[in-house]
């Protein structure tokens, strides 16, 4: 099973999402793939554990999103430190993709710089991730005492929940090379996505279609969970 999710790796043309299993509800006017409630996941982001490696590849931004970080620059820029390149014409890559997953329909990706590898492994990170792994973007929003994510691309809040053709799924092609929280690291798994991403979808749908999920997701807990204790043995045994 692969999901083309919408951090910076390759996004094929594909008429639907392999092998999901879509939940009877709509969520505003989007389909829901069971797989967010029976994949296992970690329990919390844990920059410490993993090295931002999620950010290796950079994301794609909706172009209003691009804008708006483009707007509030001088505050990002502040929030940068000497590992970082503040020029704003170094932020983003300048391709801009059609992509019916976006608001605007388009996107542009964010710029990949070098960077140590450190815990994550990767020698190469999104030219928004600092030498500590936070995000400046974030950063500088929680500074301007903003919420954290007021003007952080959706993709980067999500992941690894992400929606593809239209439907809410786990971005399975940017978490397997994913030491801590992608698939190599199941043995740290505790709980679902779904349990692990609630604030992010809670912030992402609006409180009324989160509802819809939650009462769906409690009214079929006992199903998904054992279906996700079975995934994570198969996984822990590969």
């Amino acid at each position: 099973m692969t999901h083309d999710g919408h951090h910076k790796e390759p996004m094929p043309e594909h008429d639907e999402i392999p092998q999901a299993r879509i939940a009877p509800i709509t969520v505003g006017d989007l389909r829901l793939d069971e797989i967010i409630f029976t994949h296992g996941f970690v329990d919390y982001c844990d920059i410490s554990q993993c090295g931002g490696g999620c950010c290796h590849s950079g994301v794609y931004a909706d172009l209003s999103e691009r804008d708006l970080i483009l707007e509030h620059a001088t505050e990002i820029a502040a929030a940068m430190d000497e590992t970082q390149d503040t020029d704003i014409n170094t932020w983003f890559d300048g391709i801009i993709i059609d992509d019916p997953d976006f608001p605007s329909g388009q996107a542009i990706g964010t710029d990949v710089h070098d960077r140590d590898g450190g815990i994550s492994g990767f020698t190469e990170g999104c030219v928004f991730l600092d030498k500590r792994h936070f995000c400046s973007i974030q950063v500088a929003a929680a500074n301007a005492g903003l919420h954290r994510w007021a003007w952080k691309p959706r993709y980067c809040i999500l992941f690894p929940v992400t929606v593809v053709e239209g439907t809410i799924t786990y971005d399975d092609s940017h978490s397997e090379d994913l030491h801590h929280c992608g698939p190599a690291g199941a043995g740290h798994y505790v709980h679902s996505v779904y349990e692990s991403m609630r604030e992010e979808m809670k912030h992402f749908l609006g409180d009324d279609e989160f509802a819809k999920v939650e009462s769906y997701y409690q009214a079929n807990r006992s199903r998904f969970e054992a279906e996700r204790m079975s995934e994570s043995l198969i996984q822990i045994s590969l």
